[in-house]
């Protein structure tokens, strides 16, 4: 709801005097403060009446950047990036001076944007309601798969290059979750491809670098088809590339409880296309997903979600060796 707030501020060109962007999406934030820029800024003044302030500075800094009047320009930007003030830990200030720069947030100049870039905030603080009450919230989370795959083929379209929806759904599958990540490996795609007009998944695989998460899905395909040394290779592989072994362990978890999910959604009666929409993914990685869930029983994937509880409550007490506990979670899998 607050993005499509955002988006009807810029479109109107009524932008509010107070934004805080924070979420996981990266990306997005600095697309719609360059978005906010373009809207109150004149090119001609950008760097005149664009300031912006890196880090854990003081109320004072953020005051004296705001009450500096624009030049030749209506509006003025300033944006406070990573201040950590909207968490418990970052908000340690005296009652005194978060009231007083409260106060100020409520009557700040009418010609200011003040947009705060963070990755997290805390809306049980103070400093935060005050601002929520004065100009918006705008949560920035990583975009759902359909979403996803949609946005990739209008990227590699303004490229002049064409991927179909089943590539495109293998991409994003593969990747990382953030866009920046997808948008660095659509740039490698479209620098191998040359004059070539179309994205094929070969050239996919050829070229792109695959996620923790798309290994892991690999590994539990590989125990699906009882391939126990394909699947125990491709553990070595990850722990060569130094991916943490309880993260690991945490996605081949969530894994397990998207399969959970579509075995009960089928059970259930829903079509593979109905269970995708319900679990949010792409109809590609819900084939994946679907012939995963085919090779077990509802109460095979709750005790082997359970097992992973366990092995990861033995890690964090040092009963169990990390690297052990994953091979025995791969080994009860395929039982």
């Amino acid at each position: 709801m607050s993005i499509k707030i955002l988006k009807e501020d810029l479109k109107n060109n009524s932008l509010k005097n107070i934004y805080v962007f924070y979420g996981e999406e990266e990306y997005l934030k600095k697309y719609y403060i360059d978005k906010i820029e373009e809207t109150i800024l004149d090119d001609n003044f950008k760097s005149l009446n664009k300031i912006v302030l890196d880090g854990k500075v003081e109320d004072e800094k953020i005051i004296e950047a705001c009450e500096t009047m624009p030049f030749f320009s209506e509006r003025k930007l300033v944006v406070v990036k990573n201040s950590d003030r909207f968490n418990s830990k970052g908000s340690a200030k005296s009652k005194k001076n978060e009231e007083e720069f409260i106060k100020y947030v409520e009557n700040i100049p009418k010609y200011i944007c003040l947009v705060f870039y963070e990755d997290t905030i805390d809306k049980r603080l103070k400093i935060v309601k005050g601002i929520k009450n004065n100009g918006l919230l705008v949560e920035f989370q990583y975009l759902k798969q359909p979403e996803l795959v949609k946005w990739v083929i209008k990227t590699f379209k303004s490229y002049k290059k064409i991927i179909d929806v089943n590539a495109a759904s293998y991409l994003v599958s593969i990747s990382e979750p953030g866009m920046t990540e997808i948008l660095n490996e659509i740039e490698k795609l479209v620098s191998f491809l040359g004059e070539r007009e179309k994205v094929e998944i070969d050239d996919i695989n050829k070229v792109c670098t695959k996620s923790v998460k798309s290994r892991v899905f690999d590994l539990v395909d590989a125990v699906a088809e009882k391939r126990i040394s394909v699947a125990l290779k491709l553990l070595n592989d990850m722990i060569i590339l130094k991916e943490p072994l309880p993260k690991i362990l945490l996605l081949i978890a969530r894994q397990l409880r998207l399969i959970l999910q579509m075995k009960v959604l089928c059970n259930e009666g829903l079509g593979k296309n109905e269970a995708c929409a319900k679990l949010n993914i792409t109809p590609y990685v819900g084939s994946k997903v679907y012939n995963q869930a085919k090779n077990f029983s509802v109460e095979k994937i709750k005790d082997v979600i359970k097992e992973a509880m366990e092995l990861d409550l033995a890690i964090k007490t040092g009963r169990i060796n990390d690297r052990i506990a994953a091979e025995i979670l791969i080994y009860k899998l395929a039982e």
